[in-house]
Order: structure tokens, then C-alpha cells, then sequence
């Protein structure tokens, strides 16, 4: 290899360490809500009143923080026995490990939440489906009050180019990602 080429590859990687972020270590794709839904075991809407900070337990090998956020529930979409109107989701306190972390104020407006059970505890992500319920779409709100869960045996696929293709009876195309260009 010649000095020049070797100066070359040198310089390429020093700048990928320095333009690269090493310390964003989550990354999310874009999830359709009904997969969200689908794969979700709790889908609630309700307000976020409150954080609490969680004390690790390195005994049973968590080396991470975690917070507990107090949710005032409005409407249960999926899972829930019995019925409460008080729910805590718990999410890593860091942003590197997918922690979700809550714009303020607490006390606001009301969310769509997506959760996932994890032993005895709801939890979520930055990966989760959170979304605050005055930027849900119509046709999202009847998805998760009426149709989603029907619609659980089919395996949604993004679509962004033209033309798409299913290779099966079991598969949904989400075109929204045609709309956005």
C-alpha cells in the first residue's frame, strides 16, 4: 500500500472518530403504530405527573439507573387488569442506554403510551411509541381504539420507493414514507 493511500485511509477513519458521535449508542427505525401496538402489552393514554428516581440493584447485575414516571391514565386500550386510573412505566435514566426521557412539564398534555411488561414492571424506551395525543393522526386514534389489534397477523412494510411489492397475504404495505417526499 503506498504512503498516500495509507494517509488517505488514516485520515478517512480519524474523521469518521471525530464527525461520529461514539456516545449515541441508540438508534431507533421508524415503527408503524399498529406493529407498535401489536408488539406493546399495555397501550394507554394518559398524563405524565410525575418522576422518580430508581435505585439500582448491582445484585441482580443492574448497572444502569433507572426512573419511574407516574402516569394518570385517561383511556386503556390494551392490557390492564384490573382496571386503575395510576400507572408507572419505568425507563432507563440515561439517553445513551434508549432511556426515555419526558419533555416538560410533567402535568401536561395527554400521551399515547406503548409499554412493554419486563418481569413485574411497565417499561419504555426512546424506541417506544410515545406520542403526544394532539399530534396522533385521526386515522391512528381509530387504529388503536378500533382496528390494530385485528390487524395483528399482518407484518406492515415500508414502502419508499415505487413500486412495492408484497411477497405474501400476510403482509401490509405503509406508504406513508411516499407522502413524506
Amino acid at each position: 500500500m503506498s504512503p498516500v493511500t495509507s494517509s488517505r485511509l488514516l485520515a478517512g477513519a480519524i474523521l469518521v472518530l471525530v464527525l461520529g458521535d461514539p456516545t449515541n449508542a441508540c438508534s431507533c427505525a421508524p415503527q408503524h403504530p399498529q406493529m407498535a401496538f401489536c408488539q406493546a402489552d399495555v397501550v394507554i393514554r394518559g398524563r405524565f405527573m410525575g418522576i422518580t428516581p430508581l435505585s439500582h440493584n448491582s445484585s441482580r447485575g443492574e448497572s444502569v439507573p433507572w426512573v419511574r414516571y407516574e402516569i394518570k391514565t385517561t383511556k386503556i386500550y390494551k392490557g390492564f387488569e384490573p382496571l386503575t386510573d395510576v400507572h408507572f412505566v419505568d425507563t432507563p435514566a440515561l439517553e445513551s442506554v434508549c432511556g426515555y426521557q419526558h419533555p416538560a412539564p410533567l402535568k401536561g398534555e395527554e400521551y399515547l403510551i406503548m409499554a412493554t411488561q419486563q418481569d413485574e414492571r411497565l417499561t419504555v424506551s426512546a424506541c417506544s411509541f410515545v406520542r403526544p395525543w394532539g399530534r396522533v393522526p385521526p386515522s391512528q386514534r381509530r387504529g388503536v381504539s378500533q382496528a390494530y389489534e385485528g390487524g395483528c397477523a399482518c407484518q406492515v412494510l415500508p414502502c419508499l420507493f415505487m413500486p412495492c411489492s408484497l411477497s405474501g397475504d400476510a403482509q401490509c404495505l405503509w406508504t406513508d414514507g411516499l407522502l413524506d417526499r
